[in-house]
């Protein structure tokens, strides 16, 4: 089927010049009733890696530096993208105000940042959840032809709960709190202040929340958040490099926002066929995120 709308981009858009016309966006927070979200296209012909850009990702994700792309790297490369897409007329929700609540990456193959590639993403309709309204948003990072790493992301629409209306929580045990019988592996790291700066010029992300204290605030945050991208990398940089060859699949699920600074606990544990973890805060307590890792061989 023919998309209703397609964006074409022979070089990656400059993220800044967007921001302006995404902060003032009078969208609702929700699609209207009886409204829908067209299917919206974007694809980048070419995809050029700047090495210097490349080695500042790894270093703030910890992971190794070198010609290898880590497993959330071609996630920064597209988020020009999906700025273009959602803050386009055609996506009917204002950006800010949509969180990320879960996150599936498939790489095939390890990724080589001498290989000539495109990028493909597109977005289409939504899902009404009792929480709010669900988009999901795909990309597929393209290498001679086929799709060697793909990635959904799937964004949340807050609706107010009904007055009344309990909490609920979908956590199973076994991710929660791990396995009862089994090792877990256990690693720390720290979310530094400033490093939502950091990330945000590395990434293209400068959403106000992450960004200070100061600008968190005026959303009605405490502090300044980590992103949520920046922990799915930085976790995925305390497996063994072993478990990403001959292909993966990372699930993540983001529970708890990382207030800066802080410091973090990943455990991890086995499963069939790969790996559970749950990134908590230093007492082992509150999740931030959960999520597997499993082989797709």
């Amino acid at each position: 089927m023919q998309a209703k709308h397609s964006l074409e981009f022979a070089r990656a858009p400059a993220v800044w010049s967007m921001y302006p016309k995404i902060m003032v966006s009078r969208k609702p927070s929700l699609v209207p009733e009886g409204g829908e979200v067209p299917r919206i296209e974007s694809r980048l012909a070419k995809v050029v890696i700047d090495r210097k850009h490349l080695a500042q990702y790894s270093e703030i994700c910890g992971a190794a530096a070198g010609a290898t792309l880590p497993i959330a790297y071609p996630h920064i490369l597209a988020m020009p993208l999906h700025l273009a897409m959602l803050g386009a007329e055609a996506f009917p929700v204002k950006l800010f105000g949509l969180v990320h609540v879960q996150n599936r990456i498939a790489m095939r193959e390890p990724l080589s940042a001498d290989e000539a590639a495109e990028i493909r993403c597109w977005i289409e309709g939504h899902r009404e959840t009792d929480r709010g309204q669900e988009f999901e948003l795909h990309t597929e990072y393209v290498v001679g032809g086929q799709p060697r790493w793909d990635e959904t992301c799937t964004f949340l629409a807050r609706r107010r709960p009904p007055a009344g209306a309990g909490k609920t929580t979908t956590i199973s045990r076994a991710v929660e709190n791990g396995a009862d019988g089994v090792t877990i592996k256990s690693s720390s790291f720290r979310a530094p202040a400033g490093l939502g700066r950091r990330y945000g010029f590395i990434s293209g992300d400068v959403n106000p929340i992450h960004m200070s204290d100061l600008t968190a605030r005026a959303f009605g945050f405490p502090k300044a958040i980590a992103h949520g991208m920046w922990s799915l990398g930085r976790l995925a940089s305390d497996f063994e490099a072993s478990q990403f060859d001959g292909g993966c699949e990372l699930n993540v699920s983001f529970k708890l926002p990382i207030y800066m600074p802080a410091w973090l606990m990943l455990q991890r544990w086995g499963i069939e066929n790969g790996s559970a973890f749950a990134l908590r805060d230093a007492q082992g307590e509150k999740p931030h995120l959960t999520g597997t890792l499993k082989s797709l061989r």
